[in-house]
């Protein structure tokens, strides 16, 4: 509360810390293919490596599915007592699905339909980067 909030409000805040109940919500962007992560060979990380260069928008339907997910979670949070709610945006990319596409066409999923990283015979993805999209 003292980090995200101004002072004096973020240290009276603080006090009620161990009466705050937090609830994340994660909702899941849709599949767009100019979203993507390349390698930056021009910028090292302190062990040499390249970097990493992340390209990122988010769709209309990502704001407007992230509004609604916001409403629905302080609706839920009334229903179970709160007072008040407060949204902190964490600013991260967290992608749990569609990163590494399982797929059949070449052009457009780097993993096979087994899960096999094309061009390598040794290197298999299992968890839900391969799923193209969530059950939610």
């Amino acid at each position: 509360m003292r980090r995200i909030l101004p002072a004096p409000i973020g240290h009276i805040a603080a006090i009620g810390v161990p009466h705050v109940l937090a609830l994340l919500s994660i909702a899941e962007d849709q599949p767009v293919a100019s979203n993507f992560v390349s390698i930056d060979q021009a910028n090292r990380d302190e062990l040499g490596l390249p970097t990493l260069r992340i390209r990122h928008r988010y769709t209309r339907r990502d704001v407007a599915a992230g509004r609604a997910l916001v409403q629905q979670s302080r609706r839920i949070l009334r229903e179970a007592g709160a007072l008040f709610s407060m949204m902190h945006d964490l600013r991260s990319f967290s992608h749990a699905v569609g990163t590494v596409r399982m797929g059949q066409d070449e052009a457009t999923s780097p993993l096979d339909d087994r899960g096999r990283f094309r061009g390598l015979d040794n290197l298999y993805v299992a968890d839900g980067s391969a799923l193209p999209t969530s059950g939610g």
